[in-house]
Protein backbone atom coordinates (compact mmCIF):
# COMPACT_ATOMS: atom_id res chain seq x y z
CA UNK A 1 0.00 0.00 0.00
CA UNK A 2 1.07 3.48 -1.24
CA UNK A 3 -0.36 6.71 0.20
CA UNK A 4 -2.79 7.76 2.27
CA UNK A 5 -5.37 5.95 0.99
CA UNK A 6 -9.57 5.68 2.20
CA UNK A 7 -9.27 1.97 1.78
CA UNK A 8 -5.78 -0.20 2.67
CA UNK A 9 -4.90 -3.39 1.74
CA UNK A 10 -2.31 -5.58 3.36
CA UNK A 11 -1.27 -8.98 2.32
CA UNK A 12 -0.31 -11.75 4.83
CA UNK A 13 0.66 -15.10 4.70
CA UNK A 14 0.08 -17.48 7.74
CA UNK A 15 3.80 -19.02 8.84
CA UNK A 16 3.73 -22.51 10.61
CA UNK A 17 5.10 -20.72 13.81
CA UNK A 18 1.70 -19.00 13.63
CA UNK A 19 -0.85 -22.33 13.18
CA UNK A 20 -2.96 -23.41 15.83
CA UNK A 21 -3.87 -26.98 16.97
CA UNK A 22 -6.23 -27.19 13.85
CA UNK A 23 -3.66 -25.76 11.47
CA UNK A 24 -5.56 -22.56 11.20
CA UNK A 25 -4.71 -18.43 11.97
CA UNK A 26 -6.14 -18.23 15.21
CA UNK A 27 -8.13 -15.79 16.42
CA UNK A 28 -6.04 -13.83 18.56
CA UNK A 29 -3.28 -13.60 15.51
CA UNK A 30 -5.76 -12.25 13.72
CA UNK A 31 -6.65 -10.09 16.12
CA UNK A 32 -2.85 -8.70 16.20
CA UNK A 33 -3.12 -8.41 12.19
CA UNK A 34 -5.92 -6.19 12.90
CA UNK A 35 -4.16 -3.85 15.21
CA UNK A 36 -1.04 -3.40 12.91
CA UNK A 37 -3.38 -2.68 9.99
CA UNK A 38 -5.30 -0.52 11.43
CA UNK A 39 -1.36 1.59 13.05
CA UNK A 40 0.14 1.14 9.48
CA UNK A 41 -2.94 3.07 8.03
CA UNK A 42 -3.46 5.70 10.99
CA UNK A 43 0.41 6.28 9.99
CA UNK A 44 -0.24 6.74 6.57
CA UNK A 45 -2.48 9.78 7.52
CA UNK A 46 -0.06 10.86 10.24
CA UNK A 47 -2.19 10.06 12.95
CA UNK A 48 -0.42 6.78 13.80
CA UNK A 49 1.36 6.40 16.59
CA UNK A 50 4.85 7.53 15.77
CA UNK A 51 3.02 10.85 15.67
CA UNK A 52 0.92 11.02 18.57
CA UNK A 53 3.33 10.12 20.68
CA UNK A 54 4.28 13.30 20.34
CA UNK A 55 1.96 14.82 21.86
CA UNK A 56 1.41 12.24 24.57
CA UNK A 57 -1.78 10.66 22.89
CA UNK A 58 -2.93 7.39 21.48
CA UNK A 59 -5.26 4.96 20.06
CA UNK A 60 -7.35 3.17 22.30
CA UNK A 61 -9.58 0.08 21.24
CA UNK A 62 -13.15 0.17 23.22
CA UNK A 63 -15.17 -2.44 20.90
CA UNK A 64 -14.28 -5.50 18.33
CA UNK A 65 -16.59 -7.94 16.91
CA UNK A 66 -15.11 -10.59 14.94
CA UNK A 67 -17.17 -12.78 12.47
CA UNK A 68 -15.77 -15.48 10.09
CA UNK A 69 -16.77 -17.85 7.67
CA UNK A 70 -13.62 -19.88 7.80
CA UNK A 71 -10.17 -19.06 8.44
CA UNK A 72 -6.62 -18.75 6.93
CA UNK A 73 -4.80 -21.98 7.46
CA UNK A 74 -0.78 -22.36 7.30
CA UNK A 75 0.95 -21.36 4.06
CA UNK A 76 -2.50 -19.31 2.60
CA UNK A 77 -1.80 -15.99 2.19
CA UNK A 78 -4.61 -13.57 2.76
CA UNK A 79 -5.36 -9.73 2.39
CA UNK A 80 -6.72 -7.76 5.35
CA UNK A 81 -8.67 -4.77 3.91
CA UNK A 82 -9.29 -1.42 6.48
CA UNK A 83 -10.94 1.81 6.44
CA UNK A 84 -13.41 4.51 8.55
CA UNK A 85 -16.49 3.77 8.84
CA UNK A 86 -17.17 7.04 10.98
CA UNK A 87 -16.47 8.84 13.76
CA UNK A 88 -17.83 11.64 15.90
CA UNK A 89 -16.41 13.66 18.98
CA UNK A 90 -15.45 10.29 21.08
CA UNK A 91 -14.97 7.39 18.55
CA UNK A 92 -13.85 6.30 15.13
CA UNK A 93 -15.75 3.36 13.48
CA UNK A 94 -12.64 1.33 12.15
CA UNK A 95 -14.09 -2.00 9.42
CA UNK A 96 -11.95 -4.95 7.92
CA UNK A 97 -12.26 -7.38 5.21
CA UNK A 98 -10.14 -10.31 5.16
CA UNK A 99 -10.38 -12.40 1.81
CA UNK A 100 -7.69 -14.42 0.00
CA UNK A 101 -5.84 -13.83 -3.11
CA UNK A 102 -8.48 -14.99 -5.39
CA UNK A 103 -11.00 -12.31 -3.51
CA UNK A 104 -12.72 -15.22 -1.59
CA UNK A 105 -14.11 -13.74 1.87
CA UNK A 106 -12.66 -15.57 5.38
CA UNK A 107 -15.03 -12.58 6.88
CA UNK A 108 -14.77 -9.18 8.68
CA UNK A 109 -14.55 -7.31 11.79
CA UNK A 110 -16.02 -3.83 13.03
CA UNK A 111 -13.77 -2.13 15.74
CA UNK A 112 -14.35 0.88 17.68
CA UNK A 113 -11.46 3.70 19.20
CA UNK A 114 -10.70 6.58 21.44
CA UNK A 115 -8.17 8.30 21.33
CA UNK A 116 -6.43 9.24 25.35
CA UNK A 117 -4.02 11.72 26.46
CA UNK A 118 -1.50 9.18 28.04
CA UNK A 119 -1.17 11.81 30.97
CA UNK A 120 -4.37 12.60 32.27
CA UNK A 121 -6.03 9.43 30.67
CA UNK A 122 -8.74 11.08 29.01
CA UNK A 123 -10.48 11.38 25.88
CA UNK A 124 -9.34 13.86 22.79
CA UNK A 125 -11.44 15.28 20.76
CA UNK A 126 -11.43 13.54 17.10
CA UNK A 127 -13.14 16.64 15.70
CA UNK A 128 -9.61 18.47 16.05
CA UNK A 129 -8.03 16.27 13.55
CA UNK A 130 -10.05 18.43 10.42
CA UNK A 131 -8.65 15.97 7.75
CA UNK A 132 -10.35 12.65 8.95
CA UNK A 133 -13.71 13.88 7.49
CA UNK A 134 -12.00 13.62 4.23
CA UNK A 135 -11.18 9.86 5.22
CA UNK A 136 -14.30 8.22 5.46
CA UNK A 137 -14.93 5.46 3.30
CA UNK A 138 -17.98 4.62 2.16
CA UNK A 139 -17.20 0.66 1.72
CA UNK A 140 -19.82 -1.13 3.59
CA UNK A 141 -19.56 -3.74 6.29
CA UNK A 142 -21.97 -6.80 6.25
CA UNK A 143 -21.85 -7.95 9.86
CA UNK A 144 -24.22 -6.91 12.38
CA UNK A 145 -22.20 -4.06 14.81
CA UNK A 146 -20.82 -4.34 18.05
CA UNK A 147 -23.36 -5.21 21.36
CA UNK A 148 -23.35 -4.22 24.79
CA UNK A 149 -22.56 -6.71 26.68
CA UNK A 150 -23.59 -7.68 30.06
CA UNK A 151 -22.54 -8.96 33.17
CA UNK A 152 -22.02 -13.04 33.91
CA UNK A 153 -23.58 -13.52 37.30
CA UNK A 154 -22.25 -16.32 39.21
CA UNK A 155 -18.78 -17.91 40.66
CA UNK A 156 -15.68 -17.47 38.82
CA UNK A 157 -14.50 -20.20 36.28
CA UNK A 158 -10.55 -19.81 37.36
CA UNK A 159 -8.51 -16.76 38.42
CA UNK A 160 -4.90 -15.90 37.07
CA UNK A 161 -2.70 -12.98 38.21
CA UNK A 162 -1.75 -10.64 35.48
CA UNK A 163 2.42 -11.62 34.41
CA UNK A 164 4.69 -9.44 32.68
CA UNK A 165 4.15 -11.64 29.36
CA UNK A 166 0.60 -9.90 29.89
CA UNK A 167 1.66 -6.12 29.51
CA UNK A 168 2.18 -3.51 26.21
CA UNK A 169 4.53 -0.54 26.09
CA UNK A 170 1.98 1.38 28.24
CA UNK A 171 2.49 -0.92 31.21
CA UNK A 172 -1.45 -2.08 30.75
CA UNK A 173 -2.29 -5.41 30.01
CA UNK A 174 -2.48 -6.10 26.21
CA UNK A 175 -5.70 -6.01 24.40
CA UNK A 176 -4.88 -9.36 22.79
CA UNK A 177 -4.40 -11.14 26.33
CA UNK A 178 -7.57 -10.38 27.42
CA UNK A 179 -9.14 -12.63 24.36
CA UNK A 180 -6.43 -15.13 24.71
CA UNK A 181 -7.47 -15.92 28.27
CA UNK A 182 -10.88 -15.78 27.09
CA UNK A 183 -10.21 -18.46 24.67
CA UNK A 184 -8.20 -20.59 27.04
CA UNK A 185 -11.11 -21.17 29.25
CA UNK A 186 -12.07 -23.96 26.80
CA UNK A 187 -10.25 -27.17 26.20
CA UNK A 188 -8.93 -27.82 23.31
CA UNK A 189 -11.35 -30.66 22.36
CA UNK A 190 -14.05 -27.25 22.13
CA UNK A 191 -11.51 -25.74 19.16
CA UNK A 192 -11.32 -29.81 17.71
CA UNK A 193 -14.95 -29.97 17.17
CA UNK A 194 -16.15 -26.13 16.42
CA UNK A 195 -14.71 -22.95 15.34
CA UNK A 196 -15.04 -19.49 16.69
CA UNK A 197 -18.13 -17.97 14.16
CA UNK A 198 -18.39 -14.45 15.84
CA UNK A 199 -16.50 -13.11 18.96
CA UNK A 200 -17.33 -10.22 20.75
CA UNK A 201 -15.45 -7.73 23.43
CA UNK A 202 -15.93 -4.96 24.99
CA UNK A 203 -12.93 -3.21 27.29
CA UNK A 204 -14.33 -1.33 30.05
CA UNK A 205 -10.96 -0.27 32.46
CA UNK A 206 -7.20 -0.65 32.29
CA UNK A 207 -5.23 -3.10 34.46
CA UNK A 208 -1.76 -3.33 35.33
CA UNK A 209 1.00 -5.41 36.39
CA UNK A 210 0.37 -7.35 39.51
CA UNK A 211 -3.86 -7.31 39.40
CA UNK A 212 -5.12 -10.66 40.04
CA UNK A 213 -8.47 -11.62 37.35
CA UNK A 214 -11.01 -13.95 37.54
CA UNK A 215 -13.14 -14.88 34.48
CA UNK A 216 -16.95 -15.79 34.70
CA UNK A 217 -18.51 -17.99 31.58
CA UNK A 218 -21.88 -18.51 31.26
CA UNK A 219 -23.57 -20.32 28.10
CA UNK A 220 -26.34 -18.00 27.20
CA UNK A 221 -28.08 -20.36 24.21
CA UNK A 222 -26.24 -23.60 22.69
CA UNK A 223 -22.48 -22.71 21.33
CA UNK A 224 -23.04 -19.16 22.70
CA UNK A 225 -20.83 -17.74 25.58
CA UNK A 226 -20.73 -14.75 27.84
CA UNK A 227 -17.83 -13.84 29.34
CA UNK A 228 -16.40 -11.30 32.30
CA UNK A 229 -12.97 -10.61 33.31
CA UNK A 230 -13.04 -8.84 36.72
CA UNK A 231 -10.01 -7.53 38.78
CA UNK A 232 -9.82 -9.54 42.83
CA UNK A 233 -12.13 -6.29 44.02
CA UNK A 234 -14.93 -6.82 41.57
CA UNK A 235 -14.13 -4.35 38.95
CA UNK A 236 -15.26 -5.09 35.52
CA UNK A 237 -12.38 -4.96 33.36
CA UNK A 238 -13.99 -6.27 30.29
CA UNK A 239 -16.95 -8.47 28.59
CA UNK A 240 -17.05 -11.25 25.58
CA UNK A 241 -18.77 -13.31 23.67
CA UNK A 242 -17.96 -16.41 21.79
CA UNK A 243 -20.23 -18.12 19.40
CA UNK A 244 -19.50 -21.38 18.10
CA UNK A 245 -20.10 -23.15 15.11
CA UNK A 246 -19.60 -26.55 14.72
CA UNK A 247 -16.89 -27.70 11.75
CA UNK A 248 -17.83 -29.45 8.59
Amino acid sequence: MTGPLKIATYTCTVEPAEGNAQGELPLTTLVQHILETATFHAESWSVGYSTLIQENHAWVLARLAVEMERYPRIGDTFVVSTWIESYNKYFSARNFEFADTAGRIYGYARSVWSMIDMQTRTSVDLTTFDHLAGRVAGKECPIAPQSKLKPVAGEPLFTWPVRCSDIDLNRHVNSVKYIEHMLDSFPLQQYDDNAVKRFEINYISETRYGAVFHIFRDETAPGVYALDIRTGEGETVCRGKICFEPRK
